[in-house]
This record gives C-alpha cells, sequence and structure tokens, in this order.
C-alpha cells in the first residue's frame, strides 16, 4: 500500500487495513513504510505572489464617530495594484 500511494501517511494506510479487518499498529505502520523524499510544498508567501492578479480582499465593518453614531463600511481591495475597487459608508445598511 505505501508503494502505490506514496501520499498516504502511516494513519491512513491503518485505517484502511481495518477496513479490511486486519489490525496493525500505527507505529508498526510507519516502521515498515518505504520512505520517499519529500517535495518542498510552495511557501506561503509565493503562492500569494503567484495569484496575486486574481485576489481581491472585502471587508465590512463598524465606525464610531466622534457624537457617537455608527456607521457601516463596506470595502473592497484589489491586492495586485493595491487600490480600492468599492466603498461605501452608511448609516442603514439595510435600507435601500
Amino acid at each position: 500500500m505505501s508503494r502505490a500511494n506514496p501520499t498516504w501517511d502511516a494513519s491512513r494506510i491503518q485505517s484502511e487495513l481495518e477496513f479490511l479487518g486486519h489490525e496493525v499498529c500505527e507505529t508498526t505502520m510507519s516502521k515498515y513504510m518505504i520512505g520517499y523524499p519529500k517535495s518542498s510544498p510552495q511557501a506561503w508567501r509565493t503562492f500569494l505572489w503567484n495569484h496575486m492578479k486574481e485576489k481581491a480582499a472585502i471587508d465590512f465593518f463598524t465606525v464610531l464617530t466622534a457624537t457617537f453614531r455608527i456607521m457601516y463600511v463596506f470595502l473592497i481591495i484589489h491586492h495586485e495594484r493595491r487600490e480600492v475597487v468599492h466603498f461605501n459608508v452608511t448609516q442603514h445598511p439595510t435600507s435601500a
């Protein structure tokens, strides 16, 4: 199973064997598994850089004014150019 499924870890193979009716300890599975060189996963920073053109951030938050009124703010920012795509402020977010 280890050769046929190199991405499976010991707990996954153990659960598959239990499903077939064989009881094997997870540490025993780890001991007899074939080791494959691990490829380094893409770093989070690299992922964000590669997908920057498709990313946007959306936020909805409240602001308390100096006169203690609550203002609701909706904001959309495009990450590639770091520009505000849409911005709106209102006192009543449910009204037309």
